[in-house]
């Protein structure tokens, strides 16, 4: 019987040795649950990158450690070239369907088996899992660095490497190619690793993209304006002209500074009665004043005389004018007053009452009150409080028996603005009114008011309870809440919402981030508009948006 002579093998030959017969002996569940060897360093990534590399690190540590490493350990002398052999450093794709795929040896080991045997340790016959988004880059494929050693380190030195554009020319193409999410996790990662434009930067991205539907178009362009985004006016001003985006669109160019007047002079001047509210719509939307030289200011002036035109279409000229000029509208609306038409009575009543008008103002509007239309009542009792405050109380008071709420309701906002102890008693005594539609005014009036405390915290307990609760009485409620109180409801996207806001209003701009990309794909666009408008509103602390 022959003997086979005993090698001698160093002391790193030995422990590699061990290193391997403890992967070949250990139980088969043992060795997928850790595919590690005693001696062999884990792969530490964290999250998915990593749960990825040790996946494929249960293939590859199989070819190297056992197949070959192995078999140099057993068979060949420590004078072996394979035994002297330095680490070899190997780059490789993984395709969308798993295959490796540009195997090259970036690094060489000095001996070619070595390096050989690395290339095919990456290779194998198998595929590996697909991979998943975040650790693709621009190009569709994911990329990887590999590592391989004759010493203990075996096969541990996998990373994830990232061949990524800049991020401002990588987000269109990724959002082109309907990666959206992709984007956004490598957004997350850059801003954990501290770029403190990442997320900004994707917001921009995000909304500067076109929107099938007109209505998401307009928030998004909307958003970016208030950001300061000049090149959204063309945008802008196409949403100008559709009835559910024409006041968003307005205020927003308000916002960026454009003049709104040019673009509707021409309406107001051309005589026809729905281009002239067309453009009061516009410019009311707008909420800035103009001089009295204005085209526009002119125009208004002509029309509201013009009795050709209905009254619905001077009143709205008249409310239009008071806002852009009041010292404009002051006569106007004291003619108003005594018109026959009650839309127009009511527009001169809300015209005519400026802030401090004082008794001559109260001698005007007081006969108002009794007026037969219960639009002009409205319009002449909250025209009372905004001009004269306290003391007009006791001429509104009789209202408060009336059957009619809309005087109420128009009363309402004008007492949330107002501060004194007979305001507030007043309000309480409408909060006793059980009309439907004095619930929403009364809720954010007490919200706004701070000697109101006890009135609203009742009233917001009710909300709370309530499972139907309106989206617009939670805004109101949740709006000003602690984020403790509204973190066990961040799965309500309404309420979510407003959580995310707290955050961002505290600086905790990395958890705001956390809600957006764990939620993206359950939130919808017009819930996404308004969390990337108001991310840009509150970026994080010195991060530049360009």
């Amino acid at each position: 019987m022959r003997r086979h002579r005993p090698v001698n093998m160093s002391p790193f030959q030995r422990l590699v040795l061990a290193a391997v017969v403890s992967t070949v002996l250990a139980p088969a569940g043992r060795a997928l649950a850790a595919p590690q060897t005693a001696g062999e360093p884990p792969i530490t990534t964290p999250g998915a990158e990593g749960d990825y590399l040790r996946e494929m690190h249960r293939s590859i540590h199989f070819r190297w450690a056992v197949q070959f490493i192995k078999g140099v350990v057993e068979k060949r002398p420590p004078s072996d070239p394979l035994n002297r052999a330095n680490d070899a450093e190997v780059l490789f794709v993984v395709r969308w369907d798993g295959s490796p795929a540009e195997i090259t040896v970036s690094e060489s080991s000095g001996v070619a088996a070595f390096d050989q045997a690395a290339v095919e340790a990456i290779r194998g016959t198998r595929r590996y899992p697909v991979p998943p988004v975040d650790v693709y880059g621009d190009d569709g494929v994911a990329h990887f660095r590999w590592i391989f050693s004759r010493d203990a380190r075996l096969c541990s030195g996998g990373e994830v490497r990232r061949v990524e554009a800049p991020l401002a020319e990588a987000l269109p193409r990724l959002f082109y190619q309907g990666r959206i999410k992709e984007a956004l996790l490598r957004v997350a990662r850059y801003a954990r690793a501290g770029d403190l434009t990442a997320m900004s930067t994707f917001a921009r991205a995000w909304l500067q993209r076109p929107f099938p539907d007109a209505a998401i178009d307009a928030r998004a362009a909307a958003a970016l304006a208030r950001a300061g985004d000049t090149r959204q006016v063309e945008r802008l001003k196409r949403a100008l002209d559709r009835a559910d985006t024409v006041e968003l669109a307005a205020s927003a160019l308000a916002a960026a500074k454009v003049d709104l007047c040019p673009l509707v002079s021409a309406r107001l001047e051309s005589g026809r009665p729905d281009a002239i509210q067309a453009a009061t719509q516009i410019l009311r939307a707008g909420h800035t004043e103009m001089s009295p030289e204005s085209p526009c200011v002119r125009a208004l002036e002509t029309a509201v005389k013009n009795d050709a035109l209905a009254p619905a279409v001077r009143a709205d000229a008249l409310e239009t004018l008071a806002q852009l000029n009041p010292a404009a509208a002051r006569r106007p609306a004291l003619n108003a007053l005594g018109e026959k038409d009650a839309k127009l009575r009511a527009a001169g009543a809300i015209a005519f009452a400026r802030p401090g008008g004082g008794r001559p103002t109260l001698y005007r509007l007081e006969p108002l009150v009794k007026d037969p239309s219960v639009e002009v009542r409205a319009a002449a009792a909250a025209g009372l409080l905004r001009a004269c405050g306290d003391l007009a109380n006791d001429y509104v008071a009789p209202l408060l028996k009336a059957r009619d709420p809309e005087p109420l309701a128009a009363m309402v906002p004008e007492l949330a603005k107002e501060s004194s102890p007979a305001s507030l008693d007043l309000l309480t005594k409408i909060a006793k009114r059980p009309d439907r539609e004095l619930k929403m005014p009364l809720l954010a009036a007490m919200a706004r008011r701070k000697d109101a405390r006890a009135l609203y915290v009742a009233m917001a307990a009710a909300v709370k309870k309530d499972p139907y609760a309106s989206p617009a009485a939670k805004q109101i409620v949740y709006g000003s809440a602690d984020f403790s109180e509204l973190q066990p409801m961040m799965k309500d996207p309404a309420v979510g919402l407003l959580a995310y806001k707290a955050l961002l209003g505290a600086g905790r701009q990395a958890e705001a981030m956390d809600w957006v990309v764990s939620n993206f794909d359950r939130l919808s666009p017009e819930i996404l508009v308004e969390a990337f408008g108001a991310w840009l509103d509150s970026p994080p602390a010195h991060a530049a948006s360009r």
